[in-house]
């Protein structure tokens, strides 16, 4: 189903002037993730309908197969968030829970989960995953450090593109591509919204721009 996904989304690519190399290394890409899928860990509680998202990511996630992770459904401020619950800031990095919301409130002017493509959904929740690991590599200073960034947009401007960065270089750089691409260009969020991700998150073109340094993608002049 993901390859086809990328297959409809050729003519954005082209639209955005990506040559047929590029292309075709996405495809390719996405052949590659697939034969990695496995069960997902036992400390990661998801409901069943998020059991394919979930397994496509976790083998290259064994670094935070231990980590206890639990999700809500509830209104919040964006698609989906994830934070250490209360208690856990005080905890051992190893003996933390993670609670990751997804919204559900159908008045939300964004992006609602059921609403994004299959290989976005892969994008976006790569970043949110990544989030579990650089909070699990923090002592209790580390993450007030980080909760403290969040209270400018400076500082969340920064962490989040160090989030991305971490997709990229794990190897989801295309399906972050995918997800911001849709959010910002395909998707029927508000224009706030839009403008929100694009002032905090990496934008696509920056997306495409790391994946050609990393070689991953040959960029036209």
């Amino acid at each position: 189903m993901h390859v086809l996904s990328i297959i409809r989304f050729i003519p954005y690519l082209i639209s955005k002037n990506l040559n047929i190399y590029c292309i075709l290394l996405l495809i390719l890409c996405s052949f590659g993730h697939v034969s990695n899928a496995q069960k997902i860990p036992e400390t990661w509680e998801f409901p069943g309908k998020y059991h394919s998202l979930i397994s496509f990511l976790a083998d290259s996630l064994t670094d935070i197969h231990d980590v206890n992770i639990k999700v809500k459904e509830k209104s919040i401020g964006t698609t989906m968030a994830i934070r250490p619950s209360f208690f856990s800031l005080f905890k051992k990095p190893e003996n933390r829970t993670y609670i990751l919301c997804i919204n559900s409130d159908e008045a939300f002017d964004g992006v609602l989960l059921e609403e994004v493509p299959p290989e976005a959904r892969v994008g976006l929740m790569a970043h949110e995953l990544m989030h579990v690991r650089d909070y699990n590599s923090r002592r209790f200073p580390g993450l007030i450090k980080r909760g403290w960034q969040y209270l400018s947009g400076r500082g969340k401007h920064r962490f989040e593109h160090e989030i991305d960065q971490m997709v990229i270089d794990e190897g989801f750089g295309f399906f972050l591509y995918y997800w911001n691409a849709y959010v910002i260009d395909k998707s029927n969020a508000s224009n706030d919204y839009r403008e929100f991700k694009k002032r905090i998150y990496m934008r696509p073109w920056s997306i495409l721009t790391e994946l050609n340094k990393m070689g991953e993608i040959e960029l036209p002049e």
